[in-house]
């Protein structure tokens, strides 16, 4: 094992994407992810945490413990969603932040790109957060993303195709040298953390290109309560 690579330590990176990335007659203007760093000692606390704070929504509010809290619905524009009005979700949306204010350990990294014509920003921007995040983990760590273009994301990670792999390891990257696995593909609506990122990666939407809703008062101290808990985009 290399020096430095934190034996005994190993990090589950969560990333989750807000925007598309397309130019034309897109609704938005940059592109943006977001990697939720979750030391592995830790993951289970986070996990409970969680899971206690969606036990107390369906005690309190009807929330349905299996309803996935997709951010984009979530907090769009319907008056009624998920049987939770406006004001609801907004008080679960800061429940959320909350417990992930509270939980130790945690590292997030955020990058937003803007969106030009003939850029590949998709690219552009996972290897932005992939030099982000490989100096925030520790050891060893796992890639776990929503489901998006997995080839695409191998190119801009550097990594190649399992079957393409060498065992010559020689020229390896610091980020290749501690990442265990490819990227793995998980639909969010079978992840609880998955969703939790996908919250703050569409607040991050907000700060930068806030609708009506995220124009108000209230809704803006989820924004500034997400910035304390990310710190700055890069």
């Amino acid at each position: 094992m290399r020096a430095g690579t934190g034996i005994g330590r190993m990090d589950l990176i969560y990333v989750d994407e807000s925007g598309d990335i397309g130019t034309v007659n897109s609704p938005t203007k940059e592109y943006l992810l977001v990697a939720m760093i979750v030391p592995e000692e830790s993951w289970h606390e986070l996990d409970a945490r969680i899971a206690q704070a969606r036990q107390r929504m369906k005690a309190q509010l009807g929330l349905d413990m299996a309803a996935e809290i997709h951010a984009v619905e979530f907090l769009g524009g319907a008056k009624l969603h998920q049987g939770l009005e406006t004001w609801q979700r907004l008080w679960v949306t800061r429940w959320l932040l909350r417990e992930l204010s509270r939980q130790n350990g945690l590292r997030f990294a955020v990058i937003a790109r803007p969106k030009e014509l003939q850029s590949e920003v998709f690219i552009s921007t996972w290897t932005a957060l992939k030099e982000s995040v490989d100096n925030k983990i520790r050891g060893r760590a796992m890639l776990i993303t929503d489901v998006t273009d997995r080839q695409s994301v191998l190119r801009a990670i550097g990594r190649h195709p399992a079957g393409n792999r060498t065992a010559n390891a020689t020229h390896e990257s610091s980020f290749q040298a501690k990442l265990i696995e490819d990227p793995i593909h998980m639909d969010s609506r079978h992840s609880r953390i998955l969703q939790m990122v996908d919250l703050v990666a569409y607040l991050w939407r907000q700060k930068l290109r806030p609708n009506s809703l995220f124009q108000k008062k209230d809704p803006r101290e989820l924004i500034r309560l997400t910035t304390k808990l990310t710190g700055t985009a890069e």
